[in-house]
């Protein structure tokens, strides 16, 4: 079964410290319970790569937050640390 993903365009980037992050994103995402986890997702060089995230909102809550630890030599981290408001995300 292939891996179904959104686009969400980013709203906040939050730097918490040198490597903590939280990015807030706006997605018609479907119902989700507590506990669930989505996959943010970046084309790198042709290529979409995925990690994934807790869901911190509560269910009902239209914007999502998503908190990162930016790893310096990440393939993904680096990136979604840099995104500004505006950008998409899948």
């Amino acid at each position: 079964m292939a891996v179904e993903f959104l686009t969400a365009k980013v709203v906040e980037n939050k730097q918490w410290n040198d490597r903590l992050h939280s990015l807030r994103v706006d997605a018609d995402f479907p119902d989700f319970k507590a506990g669930q986890f989505a996959r943010l997702a970046l084309d790198i060089d042709g290529e979409l790569i995925a990690r994934p995230f807790s869901l911190v909102n509560a269910p009902h809550e239209k914007l999502l937050d998503f908190y990162l630890i930016e790893i310096p030599d990440g393939v993904l981290s680096p990136r979604l640390a840099a995104m500004k408001p505006g950008d998409e995300i899948k």
